[in-house]
């Protein structure tokens, strides 16, 4: 009886008992799940999934700053941003010119299944897409300045149009592709690729956009700036003149030249040599025009032509040879002894003279006339062969000593008589 009744009381309020229990239930697993719940305070990068074709991503979608999820402890302990992926679908945005905003939701998943996630921040983002537009735009190139003394020409740049291609908001607002080189101080020329980049009517870099080709071939011819100066002419005078002649003077009609070059060249510059002037075999003087002709790079201002007038005259020097003494004017009964056999003679006059001249024949006299037994100082003279003149005679007199004949000595069988 006992048990019929208590199975009535509880068939009675079995709905209330089953409510508390489910209650119960909840209640314990709240606690259990609030008591496990983590925190991961991001950066997770959001990446977009499905975008549309053609069209670009003007801004980028952020990241996740939060993150809350269930995970083992040992788990929990290895969690680095890398273990969440974050995602917004883009499949449903319309790409606009200029990219209207519109809000997308944000997935994050956990690349290890032991991790459930059970929230994130932000859950939603705003997405622009812009349509990919393309455009012919030129190249112009920017060489910047132009380092002291030098001098750069027109560029050439090949191709000299190239494609932009992007997000219709920024290629709209490429004006050219630019290259940008510089002039080196040596003053080499420009001659190699260089890379391209988009600008704006003021210069300014517009990016990101594709070029095509991403670069140019750029040719600047660079040189030292030109300046004019005014220097002498010198007239090159080659060959060898007839023998015994020589160059008196050279006079150059107009005495000076105003040429034009490279500054460096032309400050080296010394004067302004003439073409080749042959005087080989000459006996007379030249008279002649002849060219300038100024180093490679240097051009002659005006007339490039001048006289020149090349004066010869005989050619004269002096040498030196050894002349013998001659006494004039000996006795026959007198012996006679010399301080120097001989005397050093200069002779001058033109050279072909000198060649002449035959060193054997010479002699230089000093006169004794007069002169008995003793020690005498006697001057030296010498008469030059024809076509030359005595410079100088060393030395100047001689000293001569006079002797008598030794006096015959007596015969060894004479005797005295008685």
């Amino acid at each position: 009886m006992r048990g019929r009744r208590l199975l009535r009381v509880l068939a009675r309020n079995w709905p209330l008992r089953l409510g508390a229990i489910a209650l119960a239930i909840v209640l314990y697993l709240g606690l259990v799940i609030s008591q496990n719940v983590r925190t991961w305070n991001g950066p997770v990068p959001i990446d977009a999934i499905d975008q549309p074709p053609g069209t670009y991503l003007l801004a980028s979608l952020g990241d996740v700053t939060l993150v809350q999820y269930i995970a083992p402890i040992d788990v929990a302990a290895q969690v680095t941003s890398s273990s969440f992926v974050a995602t917004a679908d883009l499949a449903g945005v319309s790409a606009q010119p200029g990219g209207a905003p519109v809000s997308v939701p944000v997935r994050v998943v956990a690349r290890d299944q032991r991790i459930q996630i059970v929230s994130w921040e932000p859950a939603t983002v705003v997405a622009r897409l812009d349509p990919v537009v393309s455009q012919q735009v030129p190249v112009q190139v920017e060489r910047g300045a132009v380092p002291p003394g030098l001098t750069a020409g027109q560029p050439t740049v090949s191709p000299s149009t190239v494609t932009v291609r992007g997000a219709s908001s920024l290629v709209s607002q490429v004006a050219a592709a630019e290259a940008r080189v510089s002039i080196a101080a040596s003053g080499a020329n420009v001659d190699t690729n260089v890379d391209l980049i988009a600008v704006d009517g003021r210069g300014h870099v517009v990016a990101p956009v594709e070029i095509e080709p991403p670069s140019v071939h750029v040719t600047i011819p660079v040189g030292e700036q030109q300046v004019n100066r005014t220097l002498p002419i010198v007239p090159n005078v080659t060959g060898t003149l007839a023998v015994g002649y020589a160059i008196r003077d050279v006079t150059v009609t107009p005495l000076t030249a105003t040429v034009s070059g490279a500054g460096a060249t032309v400050e080296s510059l010394t004067g302004v040599s003439t073409a080749p002037i042959d005087v080989n075999g000459r006996s007379s003087d030249l008279v002649t025009t002849v060219a300038l002709q100024p180093p490679s790079g240097v051009t002659v201002i005006g007339s490039s032509k001048v006289q020149v007038r090349v004066h010869l005259m005989v050619e004269t020097g002096s040498r030196s040879f050894g002349a013998g003494v001659v006494l004039v004017g000996t006795r026959p009964d007198r012996t006679y002894t010399l301080s120097a056999p001989d005397v050093l003679v200069t002779l001058g006059g033109p050279s072909t003279a000198l060649d002449l001249v035959d060193p054997t024949t010479l002699y230089a006299v000093a006169s004794v006339a007069g002169l008995d037994a003793g020690t005498f100082t006697v001057p030296v003279r010498f008469s030059a062969p024809n076509g030359t003149s005595l410079v100088a005679i060393s030395p100047t007199s001689i000293t001569v000593t006079i002797a008598p004949p030794p006096s015959p000595s007596p015969s060894a069988s004479s005797s005295p008589g008685f």
